[in-house]
């Protein structure tokens, strides 16, 4: 492994944060929330514990969303989609859901396998992130 610091690209992480709000609005305690149990939200809940835990990462994250313009940009963009998803909800439409359901599996099908190279990527910095503060706590 490289002894070299990694740049981070400024990110907001406002899917994580937004996630944890809502939590927190709903009073959902996702430690004991049933739908927090499977697999993919325990690796969610993972990822925005991570966030929260690491305040250098969290205090990026905030800087980014309050003053860097295209990280905006980009999460006006994401926020546009979640209010997409919102109104079908609200109005009942069924068939909007599932249009913008059947839309994004379309987008999603051919990068299946670039998703899970990624994520597997990502599993692996973050546990050997946490096994190098796990030993580092040891020797002190």
């Amino acid at each position: 492994m490289s002894e070299a610091p990694v740049k981070r690209i400024p990110n907001s992480h406002l899917s994580l944060l937004s996630t944890a709000v809502c939590w927190y609005k709903m009073g959902v305690d996702p430690y004991h929330h049933l739908i927090c149990q499977t697999p993919p939200f325990r690796l969610w809940l993972g990822i925005v514990e991570y966030l929260f835990c690491d305040e250098e990462l969290l205090e990026e994250s905030i800087e980014a969303a309050l003053n860097d313009k295209f990280i905006q940009a980009e999460d006006l963009v994401f926020f546009v989609s979640v209010l997409g998803w919102e109104q079908c909800i609200q109005l009942n439409s069924f068939d909007g859901y599932r249009q913008r359901f059947d839309e994004t599996k379309e987008f999603f099908l051919n990068r299946i396998d670039e998703a899970k190279n990624l994520s597997s990527k990502i599993i692996k910095i973050l546990a050997d992130e946490r096994l190098m503060k796990s030993e580092s706590a040891k020797i002190e």
